[in-house]
């Protein structure tokens, strides 16, 4: 995913432009989804500070081999904890790590991963790295949504975002790597936003295309009697009650996809499941294009509600309650 799919992004470009002509800022803030490669930028680019080659990074020489090999003393990461929170103690000690002379360079590199989660106290102590930064040092910033962090460090970094690719792209990407998803590329580009590291996770899940399929056909019979409901929660649920936020996230945008495209079928737009084109006009043929607006706005809303203490099982069938009101115009929304 590097090289190829890196560096024609003009992020990765302005951080190369900044090594080559020594203009390097003291920050950095490196903004757009996950998975769309914001990390591998800010690795790239901080070989490249310290190559020795002609051609930064080069990849051979030996700074360039110990970033590699991940023992450059000279960079340093911080990541944020399983709950996706960075704490004030980790940003002092990397701060202290920071304001140390480099060891094998004339520069020391701090990645911050994760920046959303700085909590603000957090964010307050980084301030003063920003503000009274050391000549030698550099921190770069990742994060999905700048508005998370604090206007006085937006200020203070160079701010630049990371673009999606284009479909073509992704699909070209996605059938020279998997050519067995030859057949569900477009979907995949469509359904990846042009976020590669979106498309690897779906290619390489094993689970994905059969959960997904599951749920297209449990929600498709929404527009059958009130047994539909139990069916289609049972799809998503499959017996689990506890804390899964990485499923019930997936569950949530495949059926986002769905009932987004058959909004736009209804209007004569361009969709993201063209590999079930034909079940997909179907499916909206039974249903006003009212009535699949109300639905996503519903499954948007339990998508924005998921937190740890609910019962998961009992908030996706409310959810499917609703969803089967709308898709028979019975909710004010439809």
């Amino acid at each position: 995913m590097e090289s190829n799919f890196i560096t024609g992004q003009r992020a990765l470009g302005r951080l190369l432009s900044d090594v080559k002509t020594g203009a390097v800022s003291h920050a950095y803030i490196l903004e757009g989804p996950k998975g769309i490669g914001k990390r591998t930028a800010a690795e790239i680019f901080a070989r490249a500070l310290h190559c020795t080659g002609e051609e930064k990074p080069c990849g051979r020489c030996l700074a360039c081999r110990r970033h590699l090999a991940r023992t450059h003393p000279d960079v340093f990461f911080i990541e944020p904890e399983e709950n996706g929170n960075i704490k004030i103690d980790a940003v002092r000690a990397a701060a202290e790590e920071l304001y140390m002379r480099p060891r094998l360079s004339d520069r020391k590199i701090l990645i911050i991963d994760g920046a959303d989660g700085l909590v603000e106290p957090a964010q307050n102590a980084l301030l003063k790295t920003f503000e009274e930064p050391p000549d030698y040092g550099t921190v770069v910033l990742l994060s999905e949504n700048i508005q998370n962090l604090l206007p006085t460090i937006r200020s203070r970094g160079v701010k630049l975002l990371m673009e999606p690719f284009t479909g073509d792209k992704i699909r070209a990407f996605v059938e020279k790597k998997y050519p067995h998803m030859r057949d569900k590329s477009s979907f995949v580009a469509g359904y990846s936003g042009g976020v590669v590291g979106r498309a690897i996770d779906i290619c390489e899940d094993e689970e994905f295309f059969g959960l997904r399929e599951s749920l297209i056909d449990a929600v498709s019979r929404l527009t059958g009697g009130k047994d539909s409901i139990l069916a289609a929660a049972d799809a998503v649920c499959g017996g689990r009650k506890k804390l899964d936020a990485e499923h019930w996230r997936t569950c949530l945008d495949i059926l986002l996809s769905w009932l987004g495209d058959a909004a736009v079928c209804k209007q004569g737009g361009r969709i993201v499941n063209t590999d079930h084109g034909d079940s997909l006009r179907a499916f909206a043929a039974k249903i006003t294009a009212a009535g699949a607006a109300a639905a996503v706005d519903t499954v948007t809303e339990t998508a924005r509600g998921l937190n740890p203490s609910m019962k998961y099982d009992l908030w996706i069938t409310n959810m499917f309650i609703k969803c089967w009101r709308d898709l028979h115009g019975y909710s004010s929304r439809s």
